[in-house]
């Protein structure tokens, strides 16, 4: 087992910035290919259903990396596992430069491949980020790791659905930017400190830790639903209804939908380290409701201009969303169990990924296209409200004071 060093700052500033930039390098990485997969359907001819796959399929490359990427670094340490994942996305992105000649099979490995391995980067690298900062600093690591992913899932589309609708060879040239940063961000990991020491083997512990365990899933759980669920609405489901609702320039005006959900989602990150887990967690579930009923509104014939502002409403309530779990997930876990803790609670962040596809094969490929789905979403945000907003809130504040008191 490896054990965290005393809970007081590991690093220097200019070392948590750049374990900072890796985070958002990889998320740039991840949802960058958000338009070139639409490009991809429409130039290969695949149904709907085909481009929810491709996001599902990233989601199961996660859910391995999820489960025990978090046991894995609280056992042997976080910088043994966040140097090989960075490099295997890399590897990821150069998988899709690979699908201009291979086309379809090779966009299913790519997008695997960059969810087992972003799932790593991204759950250890939010812990030793908070480990990098020490305990004083916890909650602002947290709002620095929500926010920077956030901003790099922001950039990502935008950059690439401007060069996918404008730029030639849309195949190739879209993918060299975020290749060109993770080059950089590999670069720069050699010299960030390790955070785990007195390393012994010992079995790997998956799961929520029993102490843990009211609060998983009466809070976190129930949270962690509002990180991309509704996300995935932007990402696929107003695209596929707009272009149907005679929207133009589709390709460019996702990227810039999927620019105003993460970018609100960063800016999120700040208010709800100012407001608390406690009023995050409720007002993410109302404002969640708010921006799918708008989004209803904008894939209606002539509606389009709502894209925007209804992206903003779900990408700012996913970011209050994302970093009120990740500040309760430090209140909840013990020191050693961090890792598998924030595991556990990403899971549930990317089984959003999952739920279109889910939703056309129990209820039929014309699901994604009909605007009921999108009130779905709506209910479903409702019935989260009514837990975090009861029992999730009583939770927080006996362990609150247990926290105090001690």
């Amino acid at each position: 087992m490896a054990h965290p060093q005393a809970d007081e700052a590991v690093g220097t500033t200019s070392q948590f910035w750049r374990l900072a930039f890796t985070l958002f390098a990889v998320a740039l990485s991840s949802q960058a290919a958000s338009p070139v997969l639409l490009f991809y359907t429409h130039d290969l001819a695949l149904t709907p259903t085909m481009l929810t796959v491709f996001f599902a399929i990233y989601a199961l490359g996660l859910v391995p990396a999820l489960l025990l990427g978090g046991p894995q670094s609280d056992r042997v340490g976080r910088k043994r596992v966040v140097i090989p994942a960075v490099v295997l996305v890399l590897l990821s992105v150069i998988a899709f430069e690979a699908a201009a000649a291979f086309g379809e099979p090779a966009l299913l490995i790519a997008r695997f491949l960059q969810g087992i391995t972003a799932g790593a980067v991204f759950t250890v690298g939010t812990v030793w980020l908070r480990e990098l900062a020490g305990t004083a600093h916890a909650t602002r690591a947290a709002m620095v790791a929500s926010g920077v992913m956030a901003f790099g899932f922001a950039f990502g589309p935008l950059v690439t659905g401007a060069l996918v609708e404008w730029a030639p060879y849309p195949k190739i040239v879209p993918m060299l930017v975020p290749l060109l940063l993770l080059v950089v961000a590999i670069a720069m990991l050699a010299s960030i400190p390790e955070t785990m020491t007195r390393r012994h083997e010992g079995r790997i512990r998956i799961g929520v830790p029993s102490s843990a365990r009211r609060g998983f899933f009466l809070f976190l759980l129930p949270i962690g639903l509002l990180v991309y669920t509704p996300a995935m609405l932007t990402l696929t489901i107003f695209p596929i209804q707009a272009a149907r609702a005679g929207a133009s320039s589709i390709y460019a005006l996702t990227g810039v939908s999927i620019f105003c959900l993460q970018g609100a989602a960063a800016l999120a990150a700040i208010y709800a380290r100012k407001w608390g887990a406690r009023v995050s967690g409720w007002l993410s579930a109302v404002i969640c409701i708010a921006g799918c009923l708008l989004g209803y509104v904008a894939v209606q014939p002539g509606g389009a201009g709502w894209l925007l502002p209804a992206s903003a409403m779900l990408g700012f309530s996913g970011g209050l969303a994302m970093t009120a779990g990740l500040m309760v997930s430090d209140l909840l876990a013990p020191i050693d169990r961090r890792g598998g803790l924030v595991s556990m609670f990403y899971i549930v962040v990317y089984f959003g990924f999952m739920v279109p596809t889910i939703f056309a094969t129990l209820f039929g490929k014309e699901t994604l296209e009909k605007g009921s789905t999108i009130l779905a979403h709506a209910a479903g945000a409702f019935i989260v409200l009514l837990v975090v907003a009861g029992p999730g809130q009583a939770i927080l504040r006996r362990r609150e004071a247990e926290t105090s008191a001690n």
